[in-house]
């Protein structure tokens, strides 16, 4: 070269970085986790040996491929950032190697966490609807009803779910991108942080206000948070701990504060053994339709009642579907008409029932979980109203 470099030196255009092939072969190598020795014993005849430059210019080029994408198409200077990073590099391969390697732990750590986030952006997804329009949720354990619908289920009258699903969704998304640009990953530290930190106090009221309930639902979440969070803190790590690890952890108390504040009452009763929810009757406000107050008569021949508890907005977005005018028959059992404490028991009745979620209805001894509609109640009384040969023609 008219320059006196070997033309696999580092800077020729023509050697190893101009080389498509050489840079596709560079990057296999560190994916392959091969160290600046065992790589500097290679001769793929793309110049990594070209010249006599050993184990240094081998350990440079690695850095030089690792750095970024595309290098193959950039210049000197844009593959590896600046001259003195460069110099550095080549003069010591160990560090090389070690940066190929924690680069290929960061891209596998933000690779998992956006599978975790992603899974936890389908599952509150799934609350969400449930929580805005299906009215119940399918549930392998007993206590979710009890817990999603509780009074920290909403924040300023958004279900937490919403919040978490757009929290989820968008660690998902960076997390895609950190992969490929280091420079999102600070968004998904931040972002995890959040989402571990929101866990953490639902952690807590789960295993203090609801003892004897358990949500599977609100384990998993847990779970996914907790996982992202961790997978976050690893793959960010290659660079100076205490940077990546100290500021997660002055931001996360900040978090639970405003979510005390949020929930909790002004003398701070909201995590003390002491905690009550005073009854606290709803009042409906819609007009009853003729086929309301139709059914309503109906329900008193076979047995039908609706368990329910005062908090509970499905057990109450029920009762508007019936209006104000069937509140004076509408066969209702409240579960805590004394309110809602630590320890507490449901009514009597309402254990008898072994009712597990409100609203839950029992027709006839046959069980529906959640919220009805008119048309479906009705189909249900009617079936049996026919075997006993009842008369239900009510005006």
């Amino acid at each position: 070269a008219a320059s006196g470099r070997p033309r696999g030196f580092a800077g020729g255009r023509r050697g190893f970085r101009g080389s498509r092939r050489g840079a596709e072969a560079c990057r296999a190598l560190v994916r392959l986790g091969l160290g600046a020795r065992e790589a500097a014993g290679l001769r793929l005849g793309f110049g990594f040996r070209r010249g006599g430059k050993g184990p240094a210019v081998v350990a440079g080029r690695l850095v030089a491929c690792s750095a970024g994408r595309g290098g193959e198409d950039r210049g000197p200077a844009d593959q590896t950032g600046s001259g003195a990073s460069t110099s550095e590099n080549d003069g010591d391969p160990w560090k090389a190697t070690q940066v190929a390697t924690t680069s290929g732990r960061g891209n596998l750590a933000f690779s998992l966490v956006s599978v975790a986030a992603s899974l936890g952006a389908l599952e509150t997804a799934y609350l969400s609807f449930s929580k805005l329009f299906a009215g119940s949720v399918l549930c392998p354990t007993t206590g979710c009803e009890t817990i999603l619908e509780s009074r920290y289920s909403e924040i300023l009258g958004v279900p937490v779910s919403v919040f978490g699903f757009l929290t989820y969704a968008g660690v998902a998304y960076l997390s895609r991108e950190a992969v490929r640009r280091e420079e999102y990953r600070f968004g998904v530290l931040a972002g995890t942080t959040v989402l571990a930190s929101v866990s953490a106090f639902l952690a807590y009221v789960l295993f203090t206000q609801f003892s004897d309930e358990t949500c599977a639902w609100c384990l998993a979440s847990c779970f996914f948070s907790f996982s992202s969070f961790s997978l976050a803190l690893w793959g960010s790590s290659d660079g100076d701990p205490v940077k990546t690890t100290v500021p997660p952890f002055l931001v996360s108390p900040l978090i639970v504060s405003a979510l005390v504040v949020l929930f909790g009452d002004a003398d701070g009763s909201f995590a003390s053994e002491d905690f009550e929810l005073p009854y606290k009757e709803p009042v409906v406000t819609t007009e009853s339709t003729r086929e309301a107050l139709s059914l309503v008569q109906k329900m008193k021949l076979v047995d039908a009642k609706m368990y329910g508890a005062f908090w509970c907005s499905h057990c109450f977005d029920q009762k508007q579907v019936f209006g104000k005018e069937a509140m004076k028959d509408f066969p209702y059992v409240e579960c805590f008409p004394s309110g809602f404490k630590k320890g507490i028991k449901q009514e009597a009745a309402c254990e008898a029932a072994d009712v597990k979620g409100f609203p839950t209805w029992v027709i006839n001894g046959e069980r529906i979980e959640g919220d009805q509609t008119l048309e479906d109640l009705e189909a249900t009384v009617n079936k049996y109203l026919v075997e006993k040969r009842q008369d239900y023609a009510f005006e």
